[in-house]
């Protein structure tokens, strides 16, 4: 070939992968922009649904392509200048040019939420949940996310969990008779058994219904739980679990504070209140090493702010004080 030949192949060459580098540097641009709009939409719908929630409610997202949604999660005051930690969520599609993933590396940053979910969820539905969780007082609502498909047994599951989670009416979770119906592709869930792939067990405790306190065993570690933290403990990776556990600790802590100084505000009016002892023990928070004893010290307490003339907090099971 001649030199003319040889150099219009090199320079066509050339030009083609300068024309390549730069579609493709375009599209991964329009691509962090996308899952950045992504993500802030998640968020905004995340906080629009909580607000008002009292009881439990469920919903879902459903996207065009198979979706990542990546979660973070962090407590330490110091690294995240918040008194509670805080949460990060990323977000990737499915691409079909270079890589298969394109993972964002802006992320949104939200301190006030608490969302249990596996630190990778994949999909193109999401499935959401709300309940609120009660320390005696209501502390937060907890955030339940899931891509999975669960299959929960009603062999020894309580009647007030199964009425729960029926009116959630999630499409992502099934409960069945018997463990032999639930399909490969589900996350099975037993109560009292150790043959599924989450096994829940209660554990004693005074003034408490069965199960309201206990642990869960999966993926060949044990997390312990309280209320409706048995829902996160179910539906999350323990990593997420234990740092949002650790983040509602330390605001159990300082909403303790506001209502001991409510005590001394009642008092100065001749209504005298005697849970200032439970709450100074629940100033302390708590983590996943104590939620427990922490949890038994506020039944003690519940059963006292309920009977007493000035309560001092709205419970969960009676109104507003």
């Amino acid at each position: 070939m001649s030199f003319s030949v040889i150099f219009a192949i090199i320079a066509g060459a050339v030009i083609l992968f300068l024309a390549i580098y730069a579609t493709t540097s375009l599209i991964k641009g329009g691509q962090e922009t996308t899952y950045t709009e992504a993500a802030k939409s998640i968020d905004n719908y995340l906080g629009d649904l909580v607000t008002g929630i009292s009881e439990g409610v469920s919903t879902k997202i459903i996207f065009k392509k198979e979706t990542r949604i990546l979660f973070d999660c962090s407590y330490s005051s110091e690294s995240t200048s918040s008194p509670f930690g805080q949460q990060t969520i990323g977000f990737s599609e499915e691409s079909g040019i270079g890589e298969r993933w394109y993972e964002s590396k802006t992320k949104i940053t939200r301190k006030n939420k608490y969302i249990f979910a596996n630190n990778t969820e994949q999909g193109k539905k999401m499935f959401i949940f709300i309940k609120p969780f009660y320390m005696g007082f209501k502390v937060d609502d907890l955030i339940i996310m899931s891509s999975n498909q669960y299959c929960f047994v009603k062999n020894s599951m309580p009647n007030r969990i199964i009425e729960d989670l029926e009116n959630l009416n999630m499409e992502n979770v099934n409960l069945v008779d018997s463990l032999n119906v639930c399909g490969n592709k589900n996350v099975t869930v037993c109560f009292g058994n150790g043959n599924c792939d989450v096994n829940v067990y209660s554990d004693s405790c005074l003034g408490c219904d069965e199960y309201e306190v206990g642990r869960v065993e999966k993926d060949g570690g044990s997390t312990d739980y309280v209320g409706n933290l048995l829902y996160g403990a179910i539906f999350s990776s323990p990593e997420i679990y234990d740092c949002n556990l650790a983040r509602l600790g330390k605001k159990t802590a300082v909403l303790s504070e506001l209502y001991l100084g409510k005590i001394d505000e009642v008092s100065s009016k001749n209504c005298n209140s005697v849970i200032g002892p439970y709450l100074q023990v629940l100033s302390n928070g708590f983590n996943e090493e104590n939620v427990k004893s922490q949890y038994r010290v506020v039944k003690e307490m519940d059963s006292e702010n309920e009977i007493a003339v000035c309560k001092i907090y709205p419970g969960e099971t009676y109104g507003n004080v």
